[in-house]
């Protein structure tokens, strides 16, 4: 594993706090997932770039260990826990009368 990909599993692991502050409760499943996907993008370009290895597979490496680590630490951490559902919830506006 290289760096990038070592990087990109670390930062990808703790994405979905982010995307949790980024989305939305009344979004669409497409949309929530779209957010989840260019911010993994975002996650694998800047982990292999930084770690000065941007070149073709190692990024395609780093986006999809990025998009893996954040699913799997929703799906099996922070959804559960209700982590990401109350930080949607926190950082979502108050819909107006």
């Amino acid at each position: 594993m290289t760096n990038a990909q070592m990087w990109a599993l670390i930062i990808g692991f703790v994405s979905p706090l982010l995307i949790s502050v980024v989305n939305r409760p009344q979004w669409s499943s497409a949309a929530r997932s779209s957010v989840q996907m260019a911010v993994s993008v975002l996650v694998g370009l800047g982990s292999a770039y930084f770690a000065g290895d941007f070149a073709g597979k190692d990024v395609i490496s780093s986006i999809l260990i990025a998009s893996v680590s954040a699913i799997s630490a929703y799906k099996g951490i922070f959804k559960p826990t209700g982590a990401s559902p109350t930080l949607e919830r926190l950082t979502s506006p108050t819909p107006r009368p």
